[in-house]
């Protein structure tokens, strides 16, 4: 039986990091329009790292403590700054781009970006 369940996870996971990937390329664009490093490739490894991070330093866990969401931040601002190009001011932006652009996503799709976990 759980064998039948297997691959429905693992189409959910394929669809949330297709909604991740869509987002956070469609922030960068949004952002920083033109950039060359912004494609929809960069943007699933970009996603695919970021959620790697988001347990790696804890903060899917201890949520409630601040130093691993700092910790996390940190990481977030040097991977999207370094794959992008993108200064410290303009990857805020980006942040904020992702926050509202997974909340249309959320709202219109019902599917959960690994943003808005």
């Amino acid at each position: 039986m759980n064998g039948a369940r297997e691959p429905h996870h693992a189409i959910a996971f394929v669809v949330r990091l297709v909604a991740s990937a869509a987002v956070l390329w469609l922030a960068v664009a949004w952002v920083s329009p033109g950039n060359p490093a912004n494609t929809f490739g960069r943007a699933v490894l970009v996603s695919i790292v970021l959620s790697i991070a988001y347990y790696m330093t804890l903060a899917r866990f201890l949520w409630f403590l601040v130093l691993p969401w700092l910790l996390y931040v940190f990481v977030w601002l040097a991977v999207v700054m370094g794959s992008y190009g993108l200064g410290f001011f303009q990857s805020l932006l980006v942040a904020l781009a992702l926050a509202f652009l997974s909340w249309v996503v959320s709202a219109l799709f019902g599917i959960r970006t690994f943003r808005s976990e």
